[in-house]
């Protein structure tokens, strides 16, 4: 199983969603880093195919050791994981807050948000995740975002195999709407929207138990967990 983390993230996105899944079951895995990013970011200098080649070659390291090929793909990674998938073998694929669009932070007076939608940011402190993170990101790494994202949006009816998709409603920062449109381009592919569901779901609880169950049982149906 591959999981590819979002732009100006690390493995603490999907290191929950990994924790429950391995807590249940055996699977071999690659877990990359994009260069300059982590807890601490260093974005200077790099390029989005920098990032998008780290993916690469954790595809590549992992299909030499087994058989089958499932990838959990989250925001940005979600884009590099649809075009691994265009372009060599998966068996499933999990978006989650695909990232094939972004809200413009200047932008956000236009989402018309709703009291209920506000409320449950401040609810989540979202704010308090977000702002620290964001001196670090020099604006030519946000260009080098959008242009990787453009580069590596591909032919979406090119994935064929099955896909899900877990995508909050009250996303800030990729509008629900991209996944919506995705999933109406790949043949093969469940949609899943979560009331209340932020973009960083890994620091809501409820929210990250709703996308793990989704996971498990896409990836795991029918399968036998560990013994705890």
């Amino acid at each position: 199983m591959l999981f590819l983390h979002g732009y100006t993230g690390g493995r603490f996105e999907l290191e929950p969603t990994f924790k429950y899944l391995k807590k249940r079951y055996d699977f071999d895995y690659e877990f990359p880093v994009y260069p300059g990013h982590g807890y601490t970011l260093s974005l200077v200098g790099l390029a989005g195919d920098d990032w998008y080649q780290e993916a690469e070659k954790a595809y590549f390291n992992l299909t030499k050791r087994v058989d089958e090929i499932y990838i959990i793909g989250y925001s940005m990674g979600g884009v590099f994981a649809s075009y691994l998938a265009q372009n060599y073998h998966v068996d499933k694929l999990i978006l989650i807050a695909l990232a094939f669009d972004h809200t413009k932070i200047s932008k956000l007076h236009r989402l018309n948000l709703s009291s209920s939608v506000v409320k449950d940011h401040l609810r989540y402190n979202m704010i308090r995740r977000v702002s620290p993170r964001l001196k670090n990101i020099p604006l030519r790494a946000m260009n080098e975002f959008v242009k990787i994202v453009e580069a590596k949006t591909g032919d979406l009816r090119k994935v064929t195999c099955p896909v899900i998709f877990i995508h909050g409603k009250i996303d800030l920062l990729v509008p629900y709407q991209a996944s919506v449109k995705a999933h109406e381009q790949m043949p093969n592919s469940q949609l899943f929207l979560l009331e209340h569901g932020p973009h960083l779901l890994m620091f809501t609880e409820e929210k990250l138990l709703e996308a793990n169950i989704l996971v498990e049982r896409f990836c795991f149906k029918g399968s036998q967990e560990k013994t705890l």
